[in-house]
């Protein structure tokens, strides 16, 4: 399978105009496979396109996840420090109606990745290419992070924390239907392990149950996130604070780490 988009071949020049770099960016992004955990194509890819704008490039390996790497592109020095993120992995192209490596109607590029979030990392790209073209000085450092395997691991991110804990600020290129968020949902896998005291049947106030121990600690759970959903509504509106965070709902087969459990197993 290739894409349909007729990528750009080459290098990207300065007879083209801005509109055709941006195109070219995501062309060449989109023309990549790179399903999450599968990804060492498309960071050849990305890395060679921050050196083309004008970008340092490096390399950063996932601590303890072998073969995911985050690719980095620098431009300046000193503070402030600023990141802007994307990720390079996209999930499986099950279900899709299009060429999911590319794909032109008119004026709209359709694929696996044009939206969350090579599209994103496109644009990203664009905008370092105009500042450099146009003799821009920074005051501070420039830093363009692709993150590995957000899709499944998120362990991309992880090490951009870790890599950037000194950054000013850390601008994600997420879709966000056009608007500026300043948060975002997120989530956290976690374990918990309730543990009881064996009694027999006859007597089972004798013991602690485990099961009546996790209840407890689910419980917790569901009045803490009440509890904050009660302060977020009588918080300052959207209008009087600035634009708000988008929840982010992940269709098409996503990872399940970004859905909601619909049903909980016991087992003894």
């Amino acid at each position: 399978m290739v894409s349909e988009i007729g990528t750009i071949l080459g290098k990207v020049n300065d007879l083209m105009s801005d509109r055709e770099r941006s195109e070219y960016f995501l062309e060449r992004l989109v023309a990549v496979p790179s399903v999450s955990g599968d990804e060492g194509a498309v960071v050849g890819v990305c890395e060679k396109l921050m050196a083309e704008v004008g970008l340092s490039t490096r390399r950063r390996s996932c601590v303890g996840v072998d073969g995911a790497v985050n690719v980095e592109g620098v431009l300046g020095s000193a503070r402030p420090k600023l990141c802007i993120a994307g990720h390079v992995d996209t999930i499986p192209f099950d279900g899709m109606t299009v060429n999911p490596l590319g794909e032109r109607r008119k004026c709209r590029y359709y694929g696996r990745g044009t939206t969350d979030m090579k599209g994103g990392l496109a644009a990203v790209l664009a905008a370092v290419d105009r500042l450099v073209r146009g003799g821009a000085r920074l005051h501070g450092q420039l830093v363009v992070v692709g993150t590995a395997s957000e899709e499944t691991l998120k362990c991309g991110g992880y090490q951009l924390a870790q890599d950037h804990r000194d950054a000013d600020g850390v601008v994600c290129a997420e879709p966000s239907d056009g608007r500026v968020a300043v948060a975002a949902t997120g989530s956290l896998a976690l374990r918990l392990d309730a543990y009881g005291t064996g009694a027999h049947s006859s007597v089972p106030g004798g013991g602690g149950n485990a099961i009546l121990g996790a209840h407890a600690a689910a419980k917790a759970v569901v009045a803490d996130g009440d509890r904050r959903r009660a302060l977020r509504r009588t918080a300052p509106s959207r209008r009087q604070r600035g634009r708000g965070a988008r929840r982010h709902r992940a269709t098409g087969g996503a990872a399940a780490l970004h859905r909601l459990a619909r049903r909980a197993l016991f087992r003894r």
